[in-house]
């Protein structure tokens, strides 16, 4: 047992990220605290795992997790350009596997592992009320408070996170769009083992198996659109044209007898990870859409490096390069995926033509995507050749038609994306 007053590790959240940070130090012999404030608390999160996540839980000894050995693990995502053109399948490189459950599966399993340590305490139902230098301050359901100490306090506590708002850093949240959450029963996917991306609504929505009878559907919700969409029957008659067939009756049954689970898609830049002896961990460092799914994958790798790290600043410097592309890639694609104006759907049909002529490039994305490839040269030099691809085909219907205004809108637009691609990689 760890006294009361003193551990080495303190972490501020039992969630995912919390656990493997917690399992990550527990196994380097430190005492670890860890302790959640709604150990019960059940919502739409992270329900896919990337296979370098996979490796972290590995790496930890994490025995298999229970509730995702009765359906296929994740081997890549497809996607359907929602334009009656075939879908394109986009699988992990070298047979990789990801891992796919409904998010409180994970927690329950994570956490059981991190307590069965004897080098972890968790104290559920505690809140930390305030955070000085290395002590923190917490109180309990009975309203009894306490004091620790830590050599280093981890702030895995989410995107509201109060370790980060203690150590005075600014909540620069952006609203992207909302997210509409729909659990899909007795259905059969496409491409079962597969992430699904239907294009074609007003948003891009992700389908995926969390089950052996349970599908779930995030659904992409713009922040502007009309209040219809807020509800079952709204998101029925703009989203089914985007589904295949055989997936109309199962969505059409869980938006009329289920109630909706909604959530905001924000974008939070990944460039404050706290400070020598106070550091944050997953969404506490920052997040964006979760359009390619590697936000709980960036958590794991997050408190997997700082346990192995050997001071902050190599933490900070190793997650702030590593983070990047994830964050390009993911803004990236959901733009790409929602704008309409002309040279951003020339650049989304280029980028469904390298996917199609180019198993390396689909190889490549999904090193990108995954995490496991975080070097920006990789991203650039994919981004261009995409941008090169668009700007062929702009000129080619130019030439074919004698519309210059559209070339001319075009090229405005593919300056704007370089814009965004200089911005993003120089940060």
């Amino acid at each position: 047992m760890i006294a009361d007053a003193q551990a080495d590790v303190a972490v501020v959240g039992a969630g995912p990220a919390g656990c493997v940070t917690a399992l990550a130090f527990a196994r380097q012999g430190a005492r670890v605290l860890l302790l959640e404030a709604q150990p019960h608390n059940k919502r739409l999160a992270g329900e896919w795992l990337h296979p370098p996540g996979v490796e972290v839980l590995r790496n930890l000894g994490v025995p298999p997790i229970a509730a995702a050995a009765h359906h296929p693990p994740g081997r890549g995502f497809v996607v359907f350009p929602g334009n009656g053109s075939e879908p394109i399948v986009l699988k992990y490189p070298d047979g990789e596997l990801g891992l796919t459950c409904e998010h409180h599966a994970f927690v329950s399993a994570l956490r059981t592992t991190a307590l069965d340590h004897r080098q972890v305490r968790f104290l559920p139902s505690t809140r930390v009320t305030h955070l000085e230098k290395r002590r923190l301050g917490a109180s309990n359901l009975a309203g009894e408070s306490r004091t620790f100490d830590a050599d280093l306090i981890v702030g895995a506590d989410g995107r509201s996170s109060l370790t980060r708002r203690c150590l005075g850093i600014p909540d620069e949240r952006t609203l992207v769009s909302h997210m509409a959450g729909v659990l899909l029963e007795d259905a059969e996917l496409p491409f079962e083992g597969f992430g699904h991306l239907f294009l074609g609504g007003p948003g891009p929505m992700f389908v995926s198996r969390i089950g052996p009878a349970h599908i779930r559907a995030c659904i992409d919700v713009p922040v502007n659109s009309s209040r219809c969409l807020k509800n079952g029957d709204g998101l029925w008659q703009a989203y089914r044209a985007a589904l295949p067939a055989t997936l109309h009756a199962p969505f059409r049954r869980a938006l009329e007898g289920q109630s909706i689970a909604w959530a905001a898609n924000q974008w939070r830049p990944r460039v404050h990870y706290g400070r020598e002896g106070v550091a944050l961990v997953g969404d506490a460092v920052g997040h964006f859409h979760p359009l390619t799914a590697v936000g709980m994958t960036l958590g794991f790798l997050d408190g997997y490096a700082l346990a192995q790290s050997k001071c902050f600043r190599d933490y900070r410097n190793q997650r702030t390069a590593a983070s990047r592309v994830p964050e390009l890639l993911s803004m990236g694609l959901h733009n790409l995926f929602t704008l309409q104006d002309t040279g951003t759907v020339a650049l989304r049909n280029a980028l469904f033509t390298m996917w199609r002529q180019s198993p390396t490039e689909c190889r490549e994305t999904m090193r990108l995507l995954s995490g496991e490839q975080t070097n920006a040269e990789h991203f650039v030099r994919a981004f261009l050749k995409v941008v090169v691809l668009g700007l062929q085909q702009v000129f080619k219907d130019t030439l074919g038609s004698w519309h210059f205004r559209h070339l001319a809108d075009s090229l405005k637009s593919f300056a704007r994306w370089l814009g965004w691609l200089a911005a993003g990689t120089v940060r």
